[in-house]
């Protein structure tokens, strides 16, 4: 029985990898704003504009550049991650990256495949990247082209809760104390409606305390000013302060729950601004804010705003990119149809071949479970030649 059941369980899997590949389309992003250089990043694919979750297993991505010689790839992907393993400096983990080597390399063109990507990654899972860096490896190049092939549409995966995690970056991070903000982010930079349960904000900032702080540095400041929904909301406005579960003198995590009871509610929709503030123990400077395992919106997203509110002055802008002298972020340029607006059915007939295929798999296991329960309670009689109840 069990033998069967691992069967059954593993041909649903198989079915539903094949459903997702089937609905796969491309994605090219564009690279008119990358660098040339000789060594660190010539251009970054960060997850709001693709996000290593929509990977298939029949993804690959391509590079197209220009420079570099030889027989080998002049450039390599680095991935950034969130690694959530227990030996880093903070207990829920913190921020790292991996390299990926090209598989292929041909008239220009670097190939990487999913299996390249994921054997980087280790055990640590797509949801958890957070940007994908263009890398010179050892030739002056600059990145001319960026194609994900066989990726999952933004629609597909809300409709099937893939998660993403992105980051907002402090171009140039601001100090705080005395309860102040050290950054503010718009909803162009982060949505805190994508937020679920399972999901956290972790803060990454400066301080002068010691790594056992005992009271938390730092908070989680959730504002609107045209709140409809929120029984905290006085005149429309709510300032919902949430304080971090886990923290230290260097990060601090807020979960889902500790939102909601903070805002009033579970509905997000209508913050416009975040911020991380001091709690009046440590002048603090606040220089990454990550979300992690957030929803994915099925719709086009703004692109980045290189002037974001910031909490200090107008030079405190945030960016959804890894901080790099030569790093631009990216833009979609096209889709697949399958993400596009005017395909309204298409969620439909995926859902409806999902079914289908698992329907079909659940009566042929029933067949066999009842025929082996026929058999069960019947013997073979060797005079009668034939199958007699016992």
């Amino acid at each position: 029985m069990k033998k069967t059941l691992s069967v059954f369980m593993a041909v649903i899997a198989a079915a539903a990898a094949s459903t997702f590949a089937a609905f796969a389309g491309d994605v090219e992003l564009d690279t008119q704003k990358a660098v040339e250089t000789d060594k660190g990043i010539t251009f970054t694919a960060n997850s709001k504009d693709l996000a290593a979750s929509q990977f298939t297993s029949d993804t690959t991505v391509k590079v197209a550049y220009s420079g570099g010689d030889g027989a080998e790839s002049p450039v390599k992907l680095v991935l950034g991650y969130w690694d959530k393993n227990d030996n880093t400096e903070f207990e829920f983990g913190s921020p790292a990256s991996a390299e990926v080597k090209a598989s292929e390399v041909k008239d220009g063109e670097a190939v990487f495949t999913y299996a390249d990507i994921t054997e980087a990654l280790g055990d640590n899972a797509l949801s958890s990247v957070f940007a994908i860096d263009v890398e010179a490896d050892g030739s002056t190049v600059t990145c001319t082209g960026f194609t994900a092939t066989n990726v999952l549409s933004s629609k597909e995966m809300a409709e099937n809760d893939f998660r993403r995690t992105i980051r907002v970056h402090a171009k140039k991070p601001a100090t705080s104390e005395n309860w102040g903000q050290s950054i503010s982010v718009g909803v162009d930079q982060f949505d805190v409606s994508t937020m679920a349960e399972n999901s956290f904000v972790i803060a990454v900032f400066e301080s002068d305390l010691d790594k056992d702080v005992v009271s938390a540095p730092v908070e989680f400041i959730m504002q609107s000013t045209d709140d409809t929904i929120s029984p905290k909301a006085k005149n429309n406005t709510v300032w919902g302060k949430v304080a971090p579960v886990i923290f230290n003198n260097k990060y601090a995590l807020f979960d889902f729950e500790s939102m909601e009871d903070a805002y009033g509610t579970d509905d997000f929709s209508c913050v416009s601004t975040v911020y991380i503030g001091d709690t009046g123990k440590s002048p603090i400077t606040c220089t990454d804010i990550y979300a992690l395992d957030i929803k994915t919106i099925a719709k086009d997203e703004p692109e980045v705003s290189e002037n974001s509110e910031a909490a200090a002055d107008n030079n405190n802008a945030v960016e959804t990119t890894k901080p790099a002298d030569t790093q631009t972020p990216a833009a979609v340029t096209s889709k697949d149809n399958s993400s596009s607006d005017n395909k309204d059915d298409e969620g439909s007939n995926f859902k409806l071949i999902v079914i289908g295929i698992v329907a079909g798999v659940i009566v042929a296991a029933g067949v066999i479970f009842l025929i082996l329960g026929k058999k069960s309670r019947e013997t073979y009689d060797v005079n009668k030649h034939r199958y007699v109840k016992k």
